[in-house]
């Protein structure tokens, strides 16, 4: 199967070029190594680049829209029926990922370990999908800290009054003109 660019950016097939710009300028900035605190933000930045790279010119776009077209036509019903539970999630989600590595998780009173677990974070929740549902896994917790605290995060200085924070799995991060940067881990 042909790997689908417009699902990468959150579009149909049928979207315009203003719409393909808009989707890549969104998801480059969300997803930017350099800024972003994802888990798999290089990697999801890869993908999104490659996708708006094929998407944004006309030749490329014409000739990757023919061959999408003929190996979407090749997909069998059930193939196409546990798509469209993937994408049910994924517009659900303010963000999601997929952890390549051995997770271990407690559901239902039984250890399972996991690979290649795809996470989804949804408000302040993150959920994992398993035997095609959705699993609270846990919170995020946020509050504001009242007063001055001066941080140096990248060789650059800030002084923040009032700032915001989150605790997400014994890990503290600090929202700075809305991107979170992690100031402390559980390690």
């Amino acid at each position: 199967m042909l790997w689908d660019y417009y699902k990468t950016l959150g579009l149909k097939i049928t979207a315009t070029d203003e719409d393909i710009k808009k989707a890549y300028r969104s998801l480059a900035k969300a997803y930017h190594p350099d800024t972003s605190t994802h888990p798999n933000a290089a990697e999801q930045f890869r993908l999104i680049t490659i996708a708006y790279e094929t998407l944004s010119g006309p030749d490329t776009k014409s000739e990757y829209d023919k061959k999408l077209k003929g190996s979407q036509e090749s997909y069998t019903k059930s193939e196409t029926h546990k798509e469209d539970k993937k994408d049910e999630y994924s517009l659900m989600a303010d963000y999601e990922f997929t952890v390549r590595e051995k997770e271990r998780f407690l559901i239902d009173g039984e250890e399972l370990v996991l690979k290649n677990t795809r996470h989804l974070l949804i408000k302040d929740t993150e959920y994992i999908v398993y035997n095609d549902g959705l699993i609270n896994i846990g919170g995020i917790h946020r509050f504001k800290n009242s007063g001055t605290e001066r941080y140096l995060i990248d060789g650059t200085e800030y002084i923040l009054e009032n700032a915001e924070h989150y605790y997400q799995k014994g890990e503290e991060f600090i929202l700075i003109n809305g991107i979170p940067y992690k100031i402390k881990s559980s390690d």
